[in-house]
C-alpha cells in the first residue's frame, strides 16, 4: 500500500456503520467463495461470441480489466476506444476496517503498472487511444485508481454524473473540458430517451439513469453526491460518493455511414439495480434503432440485494451474450488466489441468469478478451 495521506480523523456515521458490521468475521458479508461455479476464462485468453450470418466479417474485442473495468475495441476502427474504469488498489478488510479511517487510502500505482503489463490486449498504446471513460458511479472501486490512469490516456473525455466530475476536478492531467456530467444528456424511461454521445463514426453512447442496490444488510455505503468541485482527491474511502449512478449503451455500427445498422450493442452498469429500473431502461433500449447482437455486462456483486437483479433486464434485452463483471473479490490482493467478491453466492448467481440466457454467458478474468463477430 503507498503511503498513506497525514490528515484530521473525521469518522462518519457511514464509517462507523462499516466497521461494526466488517468486524463480524461471521456475517455473510465477510464471506467469499471459490470462483469455480463461474468458470472463469484464463487470463489472456481470447473467448469468442459469434453472430455471424452467414460469415464473421468483423469483430468488436471488449477486455476485462479487473472488478468492473473493461476495455472496448472496435476492430474497423482501433483509433478511438472506449474504457470502464479498472480497479487494481485492492484494500483488505483488515485495512478498511482499521487502516482507511487512520491512514487514508490512496492508488497504489506500483500494483497498477504490473497489472497492466500482464494484460496484453490492454497495452499502453491502446490506452493512449481511449477516447470516452464511461463511469457508472463514484464509489472507491470504480474511481480510485482513474486518476493515476488519467496521463496514460491524454485523449480521453470521462463521462459520469456530477459528483464524479467533481470528485475528479483535483486531476491536473484531467481539464474541465475533459471531464463531462451527463446529467442532462442521460435517458429515464420511454418517453426521455436522452441523447447520444458521438465517440467516432462507429461509436454512439448513451447514459441510462441506473440505480445502486445496498452494499451491506440495507445500507449503501458512501450514497451522497458531491456538489462541488473538490479540491483535493478523497482521503478515505469513503470520500468516493456515489452520486447518481448510470448504464450505458455502446451501440458499434457496421460501417462509417450514419445511416448503417447497429452491428453490436453492449449494455454496461456497474451496480445492482431493481426492477423498475430495469424496466426503464430496457424501455429506451427499445427506441434505439434494432442491433444485429447485444452483450450485457452485468455485476455479480450485491446482484441478490436487488429485487428481480438481472431477470427484468436480461428478459427484455434477450442478449445474445452475458459477461459477469465485478465478480473477482476487490477486498483480497491480485497476488493471492482469486475468490469470488465478498457476500456473493455464485451457484445462485448462476441458477438465477441461466433460465434467461441459457449457457450464452461468461466470466472473464483480467486480460480476457471477448471477441464478438459478426
Amino acid at each position: 500500500m503507498a503511503k498513506p495521506w497525514a490528515t484530521r480523523i473525521r469518522p462518519s456515521r457511514a464509517s462507523v456503520a462499516l466497521l461494526a458490521l466488517l468486524s463480524l468475521s461471521a456475517c455473510r458479508w465477510i464471506a467469499t467463495g471459490s470462483p469455480t461455479p463461474l468458470h472463469p476464462a484464463p487470463s489472456n485468453a481470447v473467448q469468442y461470441v459469434d453472430a455471424c450470418a452467414p460469415a464473421c466479417t468483423d469483430s468488436l474485442d471488449i477486455v476485462a480489466m479487473g472488478v468492473a473495468g473493461f476495455l472496448v475495441v472496435p476492430w474497423q476502427d482501433t483509433t478511438r476506444l472506449v474504457l470502464a474504469p479498472p480497479m487494481f488498489t485492492n484494500p483488505t478488510v483488515p485495512w478498511l476496517v482499521f487502516g482507511d479511517l487512520l491512514f487514508g487510502t490512496r492508488p497504489d500505482t506500483a500494483q497498477i503498472s504490473k497489472r497492466l503489463a500482464a494484460m496484453p490486449a490492454a497495452n499502453a498504446e491502446r490506452l493512449g487511444r481511449v477516447q470516452a471513460v464511461l463511469v457508472g458511479h463514484g464509489h472507491y472501486d470504480h474511481l480510485i485508481d482513474l486518476p493515476p490512469l488519467v496521463p496514460r490516456m491524454p485523449r480521453a473525455r470521462v463521462y459520469g454524473s456530477e459528483t464524479v466530475r467533481n470528485l475528479l476536478a483535483p486531476v491536473g492531467t484531467l481539464a474541465d473540458s475533459m471531464r463531462v456530467a451527463v446529467d442532462t444528456l442521460a435517458a429515464l424511461n420511454g418517453a426521455r430517451t436522452g441523447q447520444s454521445i458521438v465517440v467516432s463514426p462507429l461509436l454512439a453512447l448513451r447514459a441510462i439513469t441506473w440505480a445502486h442496490a445496498p452494499n451491506i444488510g440495507s445500507i449503501t455505503i458512501a450514497p451522497g453526491h458531491q456538489r462541488t468541485p473538490r479540491r483535493t482527491l478523497p482521503r478515505t474511502v469513503h470520500g468516493w460518493q456515489m452520486g447518481t449512478p448510470y448504464a450505458w449503451v455502446v451501440d458499434v455500427r457496421r460501417t462509417p455511414d450514419p445511416a448503417s445498422a447497429v452491428a453490436v450493442r453492449l449494455v454496461y452498469h456497474d451496480a445492482a439495480a431493481d426492477a423498475d429500473v430495469q424496466r426503464r431502461a430496457a424501455e429506451v433500449i427499445a427506441t434505439l434503432p434494432a442491433a444485429h447482437a447485444t452483450v450485457v455486462i452485468i455485476t455479480a456483486a450485491n446482484f441478490d440485494q436487488a429485487n428481480a437483479y438481472p431477470d427484468v433486464l436480461l428478459a427484455h434485452l434477450e442478449p445474445q451474450h452475458v459477461l459477469l463483471g465485478h465478480w473477482d473479490d476487490f477486498f483480497r490482493s491480485s497476488d493471492k488466489a482469486e475468490r469470488v467478491v465478498r457476500g456473493t453466492n455464485a451457484e445462485a448467481l448462476v441458477r438465477r441468469i441461466t433460465p434467461f440466457i441459457g449457457h450464452r454467458w461468461s466470466a472473464a478474468r483480467a486480460g480476457t478478451v471477448t471477441r464478438v463477430r459478426w
